[in-house]
């Protein structure tokens, strides 16, 4: 669960660190009160963050995890001091779709958010800007020339559009669990397709949880998967990874980008909140700790040159970097966003009261300053073998 640190304690932990089965690279540490904005990547040379613009999104703008079974409305709804009125109000959202219900064998229903709705497209739409900016771009691998490319896990599109438009001679393809453009989902990409931005880009259903995918082997270039840790169950892992090598091509390149589900370095109510994100994240699978196994699973399926890197990122204004406090104001705001859209699916599987639920959340966001806690990604890349056959 992370044991909680006082803010006066002095700790070493890496802003990124690498490793990689194909060449040694070196972490780099930092004390924990200064973050470094500057990243050590794999080439050895050390490149200065330059902010990507982004577009900051309120956070009462929020929409919630909803269980695939259910006839979907949303949660609407404003900073530390009006933190509670954030996550405790309600509003109802309009034309919000009908989802089909999958489940497990044991009979949980499995969440997911709702992607159609103009609120959670909003949630999601800052995140997408805050991560691009803090890991210096969308793709993390050299692309030479590609003809096809999957974003698995789509969502609202925003990572496709965004690719299409840079890579005009490839056919970009976003899959989703939720049908493509049915019931105004995803419009804002669909705008964007209408408004001749993206010519080169389409989306198609696919559920990443009955496997096999619905591709030939051999056929993306490059897959891209971003953010699937509270819908993908533990133990479907293995068997997605190995999907996704069927479908990348030989010489092809893969990039996995997820978080650990904890917070770190957290207080005592934040280790309350990690304790309660685990017991709901079990109710349907989701293991803490999942990444740990990511590069195993790449290795097993058959891909080479694997590299993984971890970043930290600052939650609050903790730190005395100027560019690392701007992340940590932003990522706090999405902190903010993800307890909302948590609200349902926690106080459903673990049967904590609503007003119990927006007490502690409340609570909990000053000790992100005073524990100067932090969210750890990890972003995994690797490559098929150019003599694969399959």
């Amino acid at each position: 669960m992370g044991n909680s640190v006082s803010k006066d304690e002095s700790i070493n932990y890496p802003l990124q660190k690498t490793r990689s089965n194909s060449k040694q690279t070196e972490s780099v540490k930092f004390n924990k009160l200064s973050f470094n904005p500057s990243i050590k990547r794999l080439s050895g040379k050390t490149v200065s963050v330059r902010p990507v613009r982004h577009q900051l999104v309120t956070a009462d703008h929020i929409t919630p995890l909803v269980p695939l079974s259910s006839v979907i409305y949303p949660l609407g709804s404003n900073q530390d001091n009006q933190s509670m009125s954030s996550i405790a109000s309600d509003e109802i959202e309009p034309n919000t779709p009908t989802i089909s219900t999958f489940t497990e064998s044991t009979h949980h229903d499995m969440w997911m958010y709702e992607y159609g709705a103009e609120k959670e497209l909003d949630r999601q739409t800052r995140q997408h800007y805050i991560l691009k900016q803090v890991f210096q771009g969308n793709i993390h691998v050299k692309l030479n020339e590609p003809k096809k490319i999957l974003e698995s896990a789509c969502g609202v599109g925003l990572w496709s559009l965004e690719t299409a438009h840079d890579y005009p001679t490839c056919q970009v393809i976003g899959m989703n669990i939720l049908p493509s453009f049915e019931k105004e989902n995803l419009s804002f990409a669909k705008s964007s397709i209408n408004a001749g931005q993206a010519e080169n880009i389409c989306f198609q259903q696919g559920n990443l949880l009955t496997t096999p995918l619905s591709f030939s082997n051999n056929t993306f270039d490059f897959i891209y998967q971003r953010d699937v840790a509270t819908i993908l169950p533990f133990k479907l892992w293995p068997n997605l990874i190995n999907e996704f090598y069927r479908i990348t091509k030989q010489g092809g390149k893969i990039e996995l980008v997820e978080y650990d589900l904890l917070f770190k370095r957290p207080g005592p109510v934040l280790d309350r909140i990690n304790n309660w994100y685990s017991a709901a994240a079990a109710t349907i699978g989701v293991r803490q700790g999942y990444t740990s196994h990511l590069y195993e699973y790449l290795q097993q399926a058959g891909y080479i040159n694997i590299v993984e890197q971890t970043i930290d990122i600052p939650i609050g204004e903790w730190p005395t970097d100027q560019l690392q406090k701007q992340y940590g104001y932003l990522y706090k705001e999405q902190i903010k966003a993800l307890f909302k859209s948590m609200k349902r699916w926690w106080c459903t599987e673990i049967k904590v009261t609503p007003e119990e639920y927006d007490q502690v959340c409340a609570d909990a966001l000053p000790e992100f300053e005073k524990y100067n806690s932090f969210c750890q990604w990890k972003i995994f890349t690797a490559e098929k073998p150019l003599d694969t056959v399959i």
